[in-house]
């Protein structure tokens, strides 16, 4: 049955596409040289970013210079992940400005999940090369979960992102992993660290090429006793990718993942002590060459979950099986002043449960897109729209415009108005009716999507002299928000809600003096009940991210990073946020020849040892300190 869906599905892409002059592509480093960024923009940006950072895919899903970015994107790399010494993808988050983490627990790979600007955590997509994270139960993403040393770069998406992505309400994070090098030499990295708790973390990677084929491995364990009582946790992982290129205009991809977390929660441990998550993902994708124009990516993919949740005091494990099977395709056509996206999506889940009616629901969902960014001298605009269509919920038309304009030298405006959605979860809409002492939860099957109106504006500038700041302002305004709603002794969730969550951000960054530079930044977020004009408790009302970076780009480098936020919680969470969480992080080559290279490293976590947690069942860890040893080859 899947089979046929996906046939006719590529049939009629391929039909509509074959219309076109021809189908062309052209590799990234040829659209870099076609991106309009001069050479002294270049060098200016590189005083304050990576090379890597300066060229956005995830905004429109075709590679755009940062300078034609509307949006309020920030980008992570693998040379960043490394200096932080990160485990997870919940450690590279928690360092980003506007961005909060729920946390599972006190030790690295506790089941976290993250929000944007104030968002719910199952309003915020996450992709991995293009595959969809959030689960199908509650559409969360666990990034706690998510190992880091198979990412080349993290790009996240501030703000609603559906005329792309499709359900994004709160915005999006785009996960690009590595791939093989183009040397013909084998590479490769061993990494292993150590500290209380027995807390570990073992990984390492080889990628190379030969001739036509280029591979690339990773595998990795984390594990720890944990921080606090019940939390401990361990998770084995292992990526690959593969590539062959038919000739210098055809290539095919292929990548699969896989991950087992298991951990016990640190909650109460009288009521439920252990949870468990099993992943699979694999991707398929063919990308073809003819001309420096235009570019056709198609992929297909599939995604296997399993999770589940034991509790002690009845000895239950409701169990959750997700089984997922999608496609896509994109042809982008770069032209004069044009880049132009026209694509499509499609995803058929299946969630299969005791906890939901008929112990098994689907959601299948098809989409298309477009967008063009045009750029006119020192002024672009992006106009963009999308259709999506579900089985459960209806479909939704999500259009968006974005402008940059470069006000000044070095100084660039931004500006974003668009419309967005986010479907309900599947256990929302499908629970089984629960019952207890005179009350009942009931499913609510004709739950609607919910939408949101967003406005953003921001300025960025380097025109003061060795400093960078970036300035953004938002409004969301969200209606047929979900949530619980009790009639007598009835409760199920429904569309009334509308909410504002509106505010600011502020970052800035230092040009290195002396092989050093300060980064900070600040976002102040405030969210109110439209119907009531209450203030919404529970959501983030200020968050502070400050670093100290040096790095001699020899043999030594140091990084000091601190996190703040106020979480604005009700009482009865007995949450604790008044101290500043400060890390610390130091690097030191022992020894280098060549492509031999032997590096040992400390990381002292909560140095300071700071309190800050959004829940008492899942306190922070208290300080603590790791070392560990890597060598590359």
């Amino acid at each position: 049955m899947f089979r046929n869906k996906i046939t006719a599905f590529l049939l009629v892409l391929f039909s509509m596409l074959s219309l076109a002059t021809s189908v062309l592509a052209m590799s990234e480093e040829n659209t870099k040289k076609f991106m309009q960024m001069s050479e002294q923009e270049r060098k200016f940006l590189l005083m304050y970013f990576d090379e890597d950072e300066l060229f956005i895919v995830s905004t429109t899903r075709s590679l755009k210079s940062i300078d034609r970015v509307a949006e309020n994107v920030e980008v992570v790399t693998a040379a960043d992940i490394e200096l932080m010494n990160a485990h997870t993808l919940a450690d590279v988050l928690y360092t980003i400005n506007g961005v909060q983490i729920q946390s599972g627990g006190s030790s690295p790979g506790n089941q976290s999940t993250a929000l944007i600007q104030g968002s719910d955590p199952r309003h915020v997509a996450i992709f991995l090369d293009g595959v969809p994270l959030n689960n199908l139960s509650t559409f969360t993403a666990i990034v706690g979960t998510i190992p880091v040393q198979q990412i080349s770069k993290v790009e996240i998406i501030k703000g609603p992102a559906s005329s792309v992505w499709g359900s994004s309400l709160g915005g999006v994070i785009n996960i690009i992993t590595k791939s093989a090098t183009n040397s013909e030499k084998t590479n490769g990295m061993l990494s292993a660290s150590y500290g209380e708790k027995n807390t570990g973390d073992f990984r390492g990677e080889i990628n190379g090429r030969k001739e036509n084929f280029g591979f690339y491995v990773s595998a990795g364990r984390l594990q720890s006793d944990g921080f606090r009582p019940f939390n401990d946790v361990s998770e084995d992982n292992i990526y690959s990718k593969l590539s062959y290129d038919f000739s210098s205009n055809i290539s095919v991809l292929f990548s699969i993942l896989y991950t087992n977390n298991k951990e016990d929660d640190g909650g109460d441990p009288t009521s439920f002590a252990k949870k468990g998550e099993k992943r699979i993902i694999s991707n398929l994708g063919l990308n073809t060459a003819l001309n420096k124009e235009t570019a056709l990516n198609v992929s297909l993919w599939s995604s296997m979950l399993d999770y589940y949740t034991f509790y002690s005091s009845d000895n239950s494990k409701p169990s959750v099986k997700e089984d997922r099977y999608g496609a896509a395709a994109r042809l982008t056509w770069n032209h004069g002043p044009h880049n132009l996206v026209i694509g499509s999506d499609y995803d058929d889940g299946t969630m299969k449960s005791d906890i939901i009616v008929n112990d098994k629901q689907s959601l299948r969902k098809w989409a298309f897109y477009a967008n063009d960014t045009i750029s006119l001298g020192k002024f672009s605009i992006t106009p963009g729209i999308r259709y999506d269509s579900t089985n459960s919920n209806g479909s939704f038309t999500s259009p968006s415009l974005g402008m940059t304009y470069e006000f000044l030298k070095k100084t660039i405006l931004r500006f974003t108005v668009s419309e967005g959605f986010n479907i309900p979860p599947l256990s929302y809409t499908f629970l089984k009716p629960i019952f207890g002492d005179g009350w009942e939860w009931q499913n609510n099957p004709d739950l609607k999507v919910e939408k949101v109106t967003s406005y953003q504006a921001g300025v960025e500038t380097g025109a003061l002299e060795y400093l960078w700041l970036k300035l953004s302002a938002f409004r969301h305004d969200i209606r047929d928000g979900i949530v619980p709603e009790t009639i007598g002794d009835v409760s199920k969730y429904v569309n009334e809600d509308k909410i504002r969550r509106q505010g600011f951000e502020m970052e800035m960054k230092t040009a290195p003096v002396y092989n050093t530079f300060l980064s900070a930044g600040a976002t102040y977020i405030q969210t109110k009940n439209r119907l009531t004009g209450d203030e919404v408790k529970g959501v983030p009302t200020y968050t502070y991210v400050i670093g100290l970076h040096y790095d001699d780009k020899r043999s030594f480098s140091a990084v000091l990073q601190g996190n703040y936020t106020w979480w604005n919680q009700t009482g009865d969470y007995l949450a604790r946020y008044s101290s500043l969480i400060v890390d610390m992080n130091l690097t030191k080559t022992l020894y280098q020849q060549r492509a031999n290279k032997l590096e040992a490293f400390l990381t002292g976590h909560n140095i300071f040892n700071g309190s800050q947690y959004w829940y008492n069942y899942y306190m922070n860890a208290g300080r603590w300190i790791e070392a560990g040893v890597r060598y590359r080859f």
